[in-house]
Parts: C-alpha cells; structure tokens; sequence
C-alpha cells in the first residue's frame, strides 16, 4: 500500500511540476544518467530446497527478495519534442528470505542471495517544458538472474522483463539536472518461453505463479549533449 502511495505521489508531483514551465525543444539531443535507488523485491515462485536450524526443508513454494539497494545507467535519444528512446542496464543484490516455512521451522529466514542484473530498451513520452519535463514510459528487455540457495550457485539465466514507468528530468541549467524515475517490473519465470510451465512447475503452472514483479525508485543526475 505504501508504495502505491508513493508512485501515484510521485506521478502526481510530476504533473503538477510540468505545467509552469517554459518552452524548450530538446529534439535531437543525447541525455546519460548514471542513478542508484530503491529496489523492493517480489515473490519468486518454486520448488526450493532451503537449510534451516533442525535440518531440511523441502517444497517450499516460494522465496521474496528483500527491498535492497538498485543503481545503473541509462543513456537516451529525444527523438521529438514529446517522444524519447532509451536503453539502460541496472544491477540489484538482495537477500532472499523464505516467509513460506512451517510448523516449527523458523519463519523470513536468509536462505541464499539473488543478484539481477536488468538491461532494457524503453520508449519515452515527454511532457512539460525547458526546465522540468515529465514523462511516462514503457520497456522491455532482459533480466539476467542468478539465485543463490544453501550455498548452491546455479548459472544465470536470462528472462525476458517488461517495465512501465513514470518520472522527471529537472534541469539546474540547460544540459545538467536531476532525474527521478519509478519502475514497475514484471519477469517472465518461465524457462522456455511456451507457456507450459515455469520453474519447478509443480509449483508455480498457475498463472500467477510464472511472473514475479518488482519495483524501483531511483535518481541521479543527468546530463544531455
């Protein structure tokens, strides 16, 4: 709840910030900007075998990622006036913890670490003028997953991830500001793409269970060129 609040919060500064400013066209300009933030982990789906004080557990369904630290870089074209294309790369390592236990077994304990690693191409629409531009986004690319579970380090395995976005650029003066941006993210669980299942089908062939979704907010200076 608390972080629906935060994105329409953000969403609505956004807006409301756009409105009074001046006209500027910035069509045909380069803009980098290196950020770091917030990543608050969602629900992985599964099968897990996880160690905990008394011996094993096993057929525990599921693992959540704990809210931890995000940061890349994202490089992006104004192709128009209201229209911008970007790719970017943004890396996060959070615990994993497993609230699914039971009985006497202990509940949210550190099973492993999970190290993504995101790179997308977006399409941004632009609103607002000169010093402060506003935007809304929509992306897809690969998130490259690595789970490290009771000491077992299964190799990567990149999943195709779609994104929407909201954010703003806020301009100190004509080529550096600062730019702030929420993410919502969905992952594609499953291996293969066919819609079959996902990982350790058993678990997770419901719908539900072959997406797994994350949020982030960041910012970071921008420079455009």
């Amino acid at each position: 709840m608390r972080r629906s609040l935060f994105f329409s919060a953000l969403a609505c500064s956004v807006l409301t910030l756009a409105v009074p400013a001046f006209a500027q066209d910035r069509t045909g300009t380069w803009e980098i900007s290196p950020f770091a933030g917030g990543y608050f982990g969602g629900r992985l789906y599964g099968n897990y075998t996880v160690p905990f004080s008394s011996g094993t557990a096993t057929n525990v369904r599921f693992l959540e990622p704990d809210d931890d630290l995000a940061y890349g870089a994202r490089l992006a074209y104004n192709i128009a006036r209201h229209f911008g294309f970007e790719v970017d790369w943004t890396s996060s390592r959070a615990d994993l913890r497993s609230p699914d236990f039971f009985g006497s077994s202990p509940r949210n304990l550190k099973v492993g670490r999970l190290r993504q690693n995101v790179y997308e191409a977006n399409a941004l629409f632009n609103f607002g003028r000169r010093r402060v531009i506003g935007y809304v986004g929509i992306g897809a690319g690969s998130a490259v997953e690595k789970r490290d579970i009771a000491g077992i380090n299964p190799a990567a395995s990149g999943r195709f991830t779609a994104n929407l976005s909201v954010g703003g650029k806020f301009f100190f003066v004509p080529r550096v500001g600062l730019r702030l941006d929420a993410r919502y993210r969905a992952i594609d669980l499953r291996p293969d793409g066919d819609g079959s299942s996902c990982d350790h089908d058993s678990f997770c062939s419901d719908r539900r269970g072959r997406w797994s979704y994350n949020e982030e907010v960041t910012g970071g200076l921008i420079f455009a060129f």
